[in-house]
């Protein structure tokens, strides 16, 4: 039985995964990660209408302070979407290995959250629920072109 010391030493060996498989997974978790997403919707959309500002003593809406307006909500949306966007169209186009985020659940989920302190998430629910699913089946059909280039050969390997 080898030491604790020399299998730490040893050098792990190299394995070549294929990237059609590689890129599969991706696929597999983006569409993991949409469902997680209308999860999250189905239940802020349960609690759209909800003052949060009711629920909390005076003291810690001092802490809190006042809640963001609606179009300041919008407007990091807007900015958000850009940002997103712009590298899924400049890796697509230089040929290289889509890059798919498990964070963005979170930054596609809290839009929610602000909307519902700024009272307005019963006007914007469908705003976002529409951008997010939009931006996971984007970035789903661009992992699903790739791996057509890929195993058609009109493309670089990933």
């Amino acid at each position: 039985m080898k030491s604790l010391i020399s299998r730490l030493n040893a050098t792990p060996v190299s394995r070549h995964a294929d990237p059609a498989d590689e890129l599969l997974g991706i696929f597999n978790r983006g569409l993991c990660d949409l469902q997680r997403f209308i999860l999250i919707s189905a239940a802020f959309f349960m609690i759209r209408d909800f003052d949060l500002y009711q629920a909390f003593p005076e003291d810690v809406l001092q802490v809190l302070g006042c809640a963001p307006p609606p179009q300041l909500v919008l407007g990091a949306l807007a900015g958000y979407v850009f940002t997103v966007i712009t590298p899924l169209f400049v890796n697509f186009c230089r040929g290289d290995k889509p890059v798919v985020n498990r964070w963005h659940l979170g930054y596609r989920s809290i839009f929610y959250f602000f909307l519902l302190c700024s009272q307005s998430l019963d006007s914007y629910f469908m705003l976002v629920l529409g951008t997010g699913v939009i931006l996971y089946l984007l970035e789903e059909c661009l992992v699903g072109m790739r791996i057509y280039r890929l195993q058609h050969g009109s493309s670089f390997p990933a």
